[in-house]
């Protein structure tokens, strides 16, 4: 006989929203969930993770190929081309993988990572930044920023 192991549930053009007194803090769509009998979540076709601010306004937003979340865990997984894009500020984070945890309402990674602004591209292994992306911490940094000129 023999055992299925494939998704208890799928779901097509997911909308999840999360929020605290009606306003609206954070939005996940994907094209496809599929939910494991083991109780994790998986966004096999691409997830994107939109924040917003405690007015409502749209801070910033995550792309990425596939998205995880593990039914132990409270922590989100974004794997393959991880683009981060900070809305207000005009910066953006290229990684290959990303968590976020909603608790904490912080992005971290231990893997290489691109953060372009409007006047430097940073590289670094490793970063922690709050969920809007306003602000980031490097763990190990490299050596060189890359200053962009802006030519009139």
């Amino acid at each position: 006989m023999e055992v299925y192991d494939g998704p208890m549930f799928e779901s097509e053009d997911v909308f999840i929203q999360f929020s605290d007194s009606t306003v609206v803090k954070v939005v996940i769509t994907g094209k496809k969930q599929l939910q494991h009998q083991n109780g994790d979540i998986e966004f096999p076709e691409g997830i994107k993770v939109t924040f917003y601010d405690k007015t409502g306004n749209q801070t910033s937003e995550l792309t990425a190929d596939r998205g995880y979340k593990e039914n132990n865990s409270n922590i989100y997984r974004a794997n393959g081309d991880v683009f981060v894009n900070n809305l207000q500020q005009k910066q953006t984070l290229r990684t290959e993988e990303l968590f976020w945890n909603p608790e904490t309402e912080k992005i971290f990674t231990e893997k290489f990572v691109i953060v372009e602004t409007e006047t430097e591209v940073i590289q670094a292994e490793g970063m922690t930044a709050p969920q809007d992306f306003s602000s980031y911490e490097f763990v190990n940094p490299r050596d060189g920023k890359i200053i962009i000129e802006e030519k009139f």
